[in-house]
């Protein structure tokens, strides 16, 4: 078979009229996408959120110091001294404030230890009423959080609360105990919820 020169041409017009056709196809569904997909918006973004945990703290007026340095007590005397703590935490969810202390020494057992506290801002000039937080032998008082004595939970931050402490050398004591010594740390924790 002869190929013509109309022939070819006629093939030429074909290929162009099916690329036509391609392309108008190809650009019916963009614009009909496009139209369908018309629409007002509108966008709204908050940014630079940040997040911080919270803190739990305590302080005392005696700046890590000594309150009692006591000697030549005899049976029946009676000790007593204040500290102050006050509660500089972020947070008020509490679980609540406990007392505990690590005593030793051989007039540990002899000594009783009566721990009151006064109401939110009380101090030591002015406690207030007082309510009891413990009261036994010196060497019986709770060592940890867990077998601590409840103390006043703070309901605000710089909450602060007397802590009045008497130290009794029983009556009972007897002669053995003549030069015997004790030792005795306290201890504040507040936890969290």
């Amino acid at each position: 078979m002869e190929t013509t020169p109309h022939s070819q041409d006629r093939r030429s017009l074909g290929g162009v009229i099916l690329a036509s056709a391609i392309v108008s196809a190809l650009l019916v569904g963009v614009l009909a996408y496009s139209a369908t997909n018309a629409a007002f918006t509108g966008v709204t973004g908050n940014t630079g959120n940040t997040f911080e945990a919270a803190t739990v703290s305590l302080t005392d007026d005696d700046f890590g110091g000594t309150n009692f340095q006591v000697t030549d007590m005899i049976p029946g005397d009676t000790v007593t001294d204040c500290i102050e703590v006050e509660y500089t935490g972020s947070t008020t969810d509490l679980a609540g404030l406990r007392l505990y202390g690590a005593s030793s020494g051989d007039l540990a057992d002899d000594l009783d230890l009566n721990v009151r506290h006064g109401a939110a801002g009380s101090s030591c000039a002015a406690p207030g009423a007082l309510t009891g937080v413990y009261s036994g032998d010196l060497d019986a008082l709770g060592t940890d959080w867990a077998t601590g004595s409840a103390g006043f939970t703070p309901t605000a931050t710089n909450e602060t609360v007397a802590y009045v402490f008497d130290v009794t050398l029983k009556a009972t004591t007897t002669d053995a105990a003549q030069g015997d010594t004790a030792s005795a740390d306290f201890t504040w924790e507040v936890r969290s919820n």
